[in-house]
């Protein structure tokens, strides 16, 4: 019995041996989180690492093994996971990295960022929803390794000025290509859009990314995609509020200015005012110390709200919102008001047809200072003496009239009333689109895109005001714009055999735009009440503008890899442009684009710690059409006068030879994760731009009309060249159940340098401008290089300029030579101060946390090696020539030579009676405008969702409080560094902001 027991069990155990050994043939489907099939994850036997296989482009794989072996699943980006083999098998892989499963737009088709050769960076709406401003590049300012972005003034309408790896050219323009949904726009789209409608920003930077975008694509590209709806059982609804109070950002500026006291000191000290007079002028205005600035400048309040819904039933999805925004400006009568909606539907017809629409309209309402930045009713008002003051003997606003004062200042709040300047917009923006997939793999997406635009623009100066004597005047302008845009791409993906994966693209694009203006102008207005242009009785003017222009493209693109290993990019793209002469409309652009991914190789598969490796390198060209519209066309006008009588002209010759300015850019790019934590990006990067777009200067004997002492006829010629490092950083600092701690660094070197110029010179200085292109260099900026103040005679003193043996005055080089100086400022004396027009290094960095709700983040951005002429020095700082004239003094002008061998700062007074100044234009007014800013804290709650769930109307609830601009660290002793012009004068500067706001979801 026991014998037969012991066969039995043997028996058994054979039998199970026999059945867990047995070969299987296994065949499965591997799919991301959205069910769409991964191509390329790895799979493989645990026990034994030799077998194994990759999914193909439907997420397929066949695999041998025995029954009861343990199969491992990975990808890049996901999360590893085993299972007992089975004969069919269908898994699901969960990302661990959001970076790398993002989907970016690369051309004309969407990848994951893991299988792109393209250098792109994503920015999220979360990251721009909580900052309410109307310049939304604002929000991204040391988001992106590369990108500078700066705003010019604290208008509320004011644009931002930005750059991606340096300027591009050295007379066209350098602003980057917006494409929205698929469909180029103007920035005036993007200004006018809601903020909260973006779904992301991408930033498209190297060739690989930008070529197949061709035309205008040069200065990189910025893709913007809008939200979409998703189908669920029901409507989702998210509103939001946003209150906010804006201030000046930096009050430290007005703290040089004298008082009363130390004014009245300098005005006797320096015999300005003497005597009597300055008795007069104690008693009178002796107890007045104003500090205008404080009532020049308000607190100005910001209100944002928002409303959105969204959802969709069986196959049709949308997304519906409406949002209102209303920031008044610093300076009293300065507002930027705007009203815009959004509907985005897309529908899926059948298994082969896809209908999508995206509309949205905008209106908005600008109104400005009436008065520019070179006045005392307007950027200059903060810049009136201290003894002066708004109020009447009894504390009674002075208004409706005149400050009394030697000099009369019209109160500035009284100006603004008498004198309104008005801009109303309207633009309608529709994108439709349908995709056909008449089999699979393969689809056809057309796009059909108009923008419609009305711009209104106003300005009445009152008959009422003072200073008019009764003589109103009145300009008003209509401009009516409209733009169409299409285009029809087809794209095909298929595989040979399991590891070869290749995808064709090709496509077509068109856009014609077309602007229509006219406008009238007039004097003699008699009452405030009877303004309308037929009431003008003098001057009376017309004028109209028309201009058109069009685009046409023709483009393809290959892309093959090789197990998900090694990829290739390829792009060809051909444009033609009406702007160009009709020799050189067409240009040929293309890319090439290598990625490998190192992490699969077997000798890096097995190393635990670095989660990703990958080598990007692309080269290619783009070009750039950003010039005016009929340059190249020979156009007259009516700008000559003889005996002041106007007549017609040659205003330009026109050049049919005219075509595209064309960049080549190559980029070599390495990106690593290691630790499951830490993400780094580096790249470096060589743009040469060459047949620039330059306006190239003729002398005033070719009867040309003339800007400056010259002439200027557009043509192509010169190579500039920009050379750089991107270095971007991420890292989870601490990760648990409930808390999270990351940060982010990103930072670029920038080095320009011109490399040829026109006519075979070796320089060209721009005039009156302070700028200077010199070949070899970067960019300069070209001034009289001040030495210091003559110890001996207190006379100030400057470097004279390099010459040659033949007396040649060589101003593209810099000379100080203590041995070669003058005191005579007309001496010639402008020269290469050594010192850049363009800052070469920028960045930021940040950092995030949460818990339980609970959120705080802190970005920082920054921007090294930046200079700017600080013209508002040269009324504050030149007592002999604006004190009298009712401008206040810094402090420091009381610092000038008195005695021998005294160390001054500004020169005596002999000299400054003399010449009628203490500081000349030359490099004391060139300041270092370096700076790091904290842009932005926000300090939010998520309400909790065992909260949320205690009651039925809320789904979701959060409020924040958000600091904008709170903290500036610079040596530059101006208004704002961040200005973006390379003089600086009478800036209505850059405001800090804190605003309230809750978002509530139903």
């Amino acid at each position: 019995m026991k014998n037969r027991f012991l066969m039995l069990l043997s028996l058994l155990m054979i039998t199970v041996g026999t059945a867990f050994g047995q070969a299987i043939t296994v065949k499965g489907l591997v799919v991301d989180e959205n069910n769409e099939p991964l191509m390329g994850a790895m799979v493989r036997l645990k026990n034994n690492a030799a077998v194994g296989a990759q999914t193909n482009l439907q997420g397929e794989f066949t695999l041998k093994a025995n029954v009861g072996d343990i199969i491992i699943f990975s990808y890049l980006g996901y999360a590893t996971q085993e299972f007992p083999a089975t004969a069919k098998m269908r898994v699901q892989l969960k990302p661990t990295s959001e970076l790398l499963e993002e989907v970016v737009i690369v051309g004309y088709a969407s990848k994951k960022v893991a299988a792109t050769s393209a250098s792109i960076v994503k920015v999220s709406s979360k990251e721009l929803a909580e900052k309410p401003t109307a310049n939304i590049f604002d929000a991204v300012q040391g988001k992106v390794a590369g990108l500078q972005v700066a705003t010019s003034s604290g208008e509320p309408s004011a644009t931002a000025s930005i750059r991606l790896h340096g300027r591009g050219s050295v007379s066209s323009g350098s602003s980057p290509l917006y494409i929205l949904d698929g469909m180029p726009v103007s920035a005036g789209v993007i200004q006018g859009m809601n903020p909260n409608d973006f779904e992301s920003m991408q930033f498209l930077k190297d060739a690989a990314a930008t070529s197949i975008y061709g035309a205008r694509a040069a200065n990189g590209v910025i893709y913007i995609t809008t939200k979409r709806g998703t189908v669920a059982d029901k409507a989702k609804i998210t509103a939001r509020a946003q209150y906010g109070i804006s201030s000046l950002a930096n009050t430290s500026y007005y703290d040089r200015f004298q008082n009363t006291d130390e004014t009245f000191k300098m005005l006797e000290e320096f015999g300005i005012v003497t005597g009597s007079a300055l008795t007069d002028m104690k008693n009178k205005f002796g107890k007045n110390n104003t500090q205008w600035y404080k009532y020049f400048y308000r607190n100005a309040p910001t209100y944002q709200a928002d409303i959105n819904v969204s959802g969709g039933k069986n196959e049709t999805n949308y997304f519906f919102s409406l949002g209102i925004f209303d920031q008044q400006g610093l300076r009293a009568g300065s507002s930027y008001n705007k009203v815009n909606t959004r509907l985005n539907v897309n529908s899926k017809l059948n298994d082969y047809i896809k209908l999508g629409l995206n509309a949205s309209l905008a209106y908005s309402d600008t109104k400005t200072s009436p008065y520019g930045s070179n006045s005392l009713g307007g950027g200059l008002s903060p810049f009136i003496a201290p003894y002066y003051t708004p109020y009447d003997e009894n504390g009674n606003e002075i208004f409706e009239g005149v400050i009394p004062a030697v000099f009369l200042f019209y109160n500035p709040k009284y100006v603004v009333t008498k004198n309104v300047y008005n801009t109303n917009d309207v633009v309608l923006n529709t994108i439709g689109n349908v995709t056909i997939s008449p089999f699979r793999n393969f689809q056809i997406r057309s796009q059909l895109g108009v923008t419609l635009g009305y711009n209104i623009y106003s300005d009445l100066s009152k008959p009422s005001f003072l200073k008019n004597a009764g003589q109103g005047s009145k300009t008003r302008s209509f401009n009516g714009s409209n733009s169409l845009s299409t285009n029809t791409v087809a794209d095909y993906k298929f595989n040979i055999e399991d590891d070869h994966h290749f995808s064709l693209l090709a496509g077509h694009e068109y856009t014609a735009s077309r602007v229509d203006g006219f406008g009238a102008s007039g004097t003699g207005l008699v009452d405030d009440n009877l303004t309308l242009l037929s009431a003008a009785t003098k001057d009376k003017r017309i004028t109209e503008t028309s201009y058109e222009y069009a685009y046409l493209s023709f483009f393809g693109q290959f892309g093959y890899d090789y197990a998900g290993k090694y990829f290739v990019d390829l792009v060809l793209r051909n444009d033609a442009s009406s702007v160009f002469g009709a020799n050189r409309r067409n240009g040929l652009f293309w890319s090439a684009g290598l990625l490998w991914k190192a992490k699969k190789e077997s000798f890096l598969a097995q190393v635990d710690w670095i989660d990703a490796l990958d080598v990007r390198l692309s080269t290619g060209t783009q070009g750039n059409a950003d010039i005016d519209y009929y340059e190249s066309l020979a156009l007259v006008g009516n700008y000559s006068q003889h005996n002041g009588i106007k007549g017609w002209g040659l205003v330009s010759p026109g050049n049919p030879d005219l075509g595209w300015e064309r960049q080549r850019k190559t980029t070599l790019g390495v990106t690593f994760d290691v630790f499951s934590r830490l993400h780094i990006n580096v790249e470096l990067y060589d743009r040469l731009t060459s047949d620039m777009l330059m306006d190239v200067p003729y002398p005033y004997t070719s009867g040309l009309e003339l800007t400056g002492a010259y002439a200027f006829i557009k043509q192509n010629i010169g190579k500039y060249q920009n050379r750089g490092l991107d270095l971007n950083i991420t890292a989870n600092l601490l990760t648990g159940k409930d808390y999270e701690i990351s940060t982010y660094a990103n930072f670029n070197y920038n080095k320009d340098k011109v490399l040829e110029l026109f006519q075979g010179r070796d320089s060209w200085i721009a005039p009156k401008t302070g700028i200077g292109y010199i070949v070899g260099e970067p960019i300069m900026y070209v001034l009289p290089i001040f030495k210091d103040i003559n110890p001996k005679n207190g006379y100030p003193r400057w470097y004279l300029p390099s010459t040659d043996t033949n007396g040649v005055i060589h101003p593209e080089v810099k000379h100080t030579d203590d041995g070669l100086l003058t005191s005579e400022y007309s001496d010639g004396l402008e020269q290469n101060t050594g010192v850049t027009r363009y800052a070469p290094i920028s960045g930021g960095f940040g950092l995030a946390g949460n818990w339980k709700g609970l959120s705080l983040q802190a970005d920082f951005a920054f921007i090294l090696g930046k200079h700017m002429i600080s013209n508002d020095r040269y009324y504050i700082e030149n007592p002999m020539k604006y004190a009298g004239q009712g401008f206040v003094q810094d402090k420091e002008v009381m610092d000038y030579w008195k005695k021998p061998l005294q160390d001054a700062k500004y020169p005596s007074l002999e000299y400054q009676r003399k010449y009628s100044e203490a500081l000349s234009y030359d490099t004391r007014f060139l300041e270092n405008a370096s700076f790091m800013r904290l842009k932005n804290v926000t300090l939010g709650y998520t309400f909790q969702k065992n909260l949320i769930d205690k009651q039925k109307v809320l789904t979701g609830a959060k409020i924040y409080l958000t600091g904008r601009n709170l903290l500036t660290f610079t040596k530059y002793r101006g208004q704002d560094p961040e200005d973006n012009s390379n003089v600086s004068r009478g800036v209505n500067p850059n405001t800090k902001q804190f605003t309230l706001g809750v978002e509530l979801s139903f």
